[in-house]
Order: structure tokens, then sequence, then C-alpha cells
């Protein structure tokens, strides 16, 4: 079988963890299946360092400090590869994440001869300096990260939005370049009831909550929203801004119709979502918004920022607005609450989006990069799955 080393540095963790990266551990469990994977990634904050296996793959520990910068975890990573290759040679190396993980696939790569991949994940096109986010706003991870994105014998991207925002860093790159989405696992997310179409209205807004989500807007725009109809508002998603938000809610008026979950499992994602009539999202960047996916294969309806997938595909998938700007959301959210036919349309559109692109379908794509890129062997019977296409 063929031998593929990936550098993921977070969220491919033990069961009894609750720092998973779900749809990226579903990812990396697919693949297992099909090739003999080897994760490495750093030592977690608890001094985690035993090997353990993540739905088939082996992961192991590079050793690290949590101070220790990019280049030092990207050298680190390499060295405890390149050190396994001698002793039983990988066919190709893959690095999530621009930073460090691209960059130490890169380099693993140009020094093992090996072809390489580098899969971006979050906000390395991104440059919001207001909230000291993206890997675009300074000059060092900036050109770290299109130096990765250059060198790498494929790239992918979540979404052609994510890729756009590279091309305003003069990223020109063509050949090897791949859209590929993380689709909803269709076990974990199947299609729900929708609830009656009638008040009380539930909104079910779903994310950490911190300053890219923006939920500060989200907090206005329901305050616009409820003052015209009987309404409800669950947020879930662990609170990384200390409970700043619910005083937010206290201040608006709102707090009584607004409910705070903290963290949810996310195998309990499915209940929320059959409570809701309604998923709003507020991000003011997304590479992709996995919950967008996870939404459409549920069969609720999405009202949001013009960001990521929400971006690539706009209507029929959603209903999008500009970031930052919560009078025009809740204008579009009253809008639809008064056009069932349009809720309907949106609903059925996003779930047949979803159905073709699951969590399956992005294990596909991969394996068809993998195989292009290294001719590597795919286990008899395993399916190639058709390529993403968009609602435009």
């Amino acid at each position: 079988m063929t031998r593929v080393a990936m550098f993921i540095h977070g969220g491919i963790v033990p069961p009894t963890s609750t720092e998973s990266v779900p749809a990226l551990q579903a990812l990396v469990g697919r693949l297992a299946g099909t090739f003999d994977v080897t994760v490495y990634t750093t030592i977690g904050p608890d001094g985690r360092d035993t090997p353990f296996r993540s739905g088939g793959a082996l992961v192991k520990f590079v050793r690290a400090r949590q101070d220790d910068g990019v280049l030092s975890r990207a050298f680190r990573t390499a060295s405890a590869f390149r050190a396994d290759h001698r002793a039983r040679p990988f066919a190709l190396v893959h690095g999530f994440w621009g930073l460090p993980g691209g960059l130490a696939a890169v380099a693993a790569g140009r020094i093992t001869g090996l072809p390489s991949i580098v899969t971006l994940l979050g906000g390395e096109a991104a440059s919001l300096p207001a909230i000291r986010y993206g890997n675009m706003r300074t000059p060092g991870r900036r050109a770290a990260t299109l130096w990765a994105c250059r060198r790498a014998d494929a790239l992918t991207v979540l979404t052609r939005t994510q890729l756009e925002g590279l091309r305003r860093f003069s990223f020109a790159r063509e050949e090897g370049v791949h859209v590929i989405p993380f689709g909803a696992d269709a076990a974990l997310f199947p299609r729900v009831a929708a609830p009656p179409h009638s008040p009380p209205w539930h909104f079910i807004h779903v994310g950490h909550l911190n300053r890219v989500k923006d939920q500060a807007t989200l907090l206005r725009a329901f305050r616009a929203v409820r003052a015209e109809v009987d309404a409800r508002l669950r947020i879930v998603g662990e609170d990384t801004l200390g409970g700043s938000l619910q005083a937010m809610a206290q201040d608006l008026g709102v707090a009584g119709d607004v409910t705070f979950t903290g963290y949810a499992d996310h195998a309990s994602l499915a209940g929320h979502f059959a409570w809701a009539h309604l998923l709003l999202h507020t991000s003011l960047y997304e590479g992709q918004g996995v919950v967008f996916a996870e939404a459409a294969a549920s069969g609720v309806p999405v009202c949001g920022t013009r960001v990521g997938l929400l971006a690539d595909l706009g209507a029929p998938f959603a209903v999008t607005v500009p970031p930052g700007e919560p009078g025009r959301l809740a204008h579009a959210v009253l809008a639809l609450l008064r056009d069932r036919a349009a809720m309907e349309r949106l609903r059925a559109s996003a779930f047949s989006w979803a159905r073709n692109h699951d969590a399956d379908w992005t294990a596909g794509q991969f394996t068809q990069v993998y195989v292009r890129l290294a001719g590597a062997a795919i286990r008899p019977g395993a399916a190639l799955m058709p390529a993403w296409s968009g609602l435009r």
C-alpha cells in the first residue's frame, strides 16, 4: 500500500480530546482506508508523546516547545519524517495548513525528492489587521505561505474565494491547483424534517466565539429580527472571548431569547440542526465554513455573510450579504421568513449540492490528486469521484 506522510499541527487527536477538527480527522480516516498514512503533529499542551491510531492512520508526535516559531516546528517535523523515510520510504508528503505543515511538506519533498502537497485550511489567504488575523497580514508569514504554495507539486484550497484571496497577493499559479471543499459526513448529518414554517422562529449559529466569526454582528442582526417577529437564537460553540458576547446580549436586551450552549460534541450537532429554521453565520472570513455543508446536508437553509463556500456558491445555495452589516442581514432574514417557497428552494438546492459533495467525495478528490501526483496505487475497488461542481 502506498505510504503517505501528513504534517498536521493540530486537530488529529485521541478520542478523549476535545481539540479535534472533525472534518480533518474524518478525511484522514477515509484516506487511511486507501493509503498507509502516518501523521506527524507537534506535542500537545498536555505533553502527550505516545503514538496512537486515528481512523487507521498512525499519529506520531514531534517534539517541539509551545513557543517554538513556525520555522522551528517545520524543521523539527521534516527531520522526524526524514528519519522514518530512510527506514521505510514514503511515496509523497502532504502538509495541512500553510504554516507550519505546508512549509514543512515542501521542504521535506525537496530534500527527499518526493512530491509534495499543500492544503490550505484556514486564514492563509486572509489579511484582517483590525483583529490581527491572517497569514497575509505580516511580511514574514505572507512570504513563507506563498513560498510553500508556489513550490508544492500540488496545492489544494477549500474554495475559489480562498484562491482569489491568494491572487490578491501576487499568487499567479494555475497548474496543479485544486479546489476541494470539505463535505459533510452523511452518517452524522442526515436530512432532518423541517420545523413548522411559523413562529417562534429558531435560528442557530455554530462556531467558536471569536472575532473572526463576528458574533457581535450576529447579535445585532438578531435584535433587529426579534423586533419584528417572535424568534430564538441558539449559539453553539466554545467561548474564547471571556463572556463578552453574553454581556452584549444583555446590553442589547435579547439575552432572554439567546442561548449560549458552549462547546458541543460534533455528533450532537444534528440535534441542533433539527431544531432550527435557519443557520445564521456572520464571519468576516472563512476558508470554507464546513458548517455550511453540514447545515445543507441536514436540510437547514443558510443565511450569512459572503465568505468561503457561501461566496463561491451564492444563490440558490444560500442568501448572502456583505460582512459586518447587521441591518442587511436582518432584512434578508425577514424577507426569507415571509417567503416559504424561497426557503424550500434554498433547502432543496443546498441539500442537492451537499449530497453530491459529501465527505466521501472529498476523500475521493484527494485520492485522485495522490494518484496523479505520485502514481499512487489504491486498493482494489476504491472509487474515484467526479470533480467539484458549483451551483452557478
